[in-house]
């Protein structure tokens, strides 16, 4: 029984392909692209010359307002503030544990 499990091991170390670098049968010949009608910043002339140029980000705007930032920040300080004055009420009327 031994035997079985030590072959059936070397069987399965050997079937591993875990640090071999995949063949090159086994990759796409073609390289995947993104939507076809998404504007890349790349175009080409009536010469054959390409043209890139930048796209620049969208600019990201603040939903929020002071107020409601503010309202948030004392509204979690608040929060806060309760959890510690309930946890020091409760660990200061534990039972003493040497009295058992």
């Amino acid at each position: 029984m031994y035997k079985l499990q030590v072959l059936l091991c070397l069987v399965i170390l050997a079937s591993t392909t875990a640090f071999v670098p995949a063949s090159p049968l086994s990759r796409p010949a073609f390289a995947l692209r993104a939507n076809d009608g998404v504007e890349r910043g790349v175009s080409i002339d009536q010469d054959g010359k390409s043209n890139v140029w930048a796209i620049e980000p969208k600019e990201e705007l603040e939903s929020k307002s002071g107020a409601e930032k503010a309202k948030g920040a004392l509204l979690a300080v608040g929060g806060l503030g309760a959890f510690g004055a309930a946890a020091f009420a409760v660990l200061t009327n534990l039972p003493d544990p040497n009295q058992f």
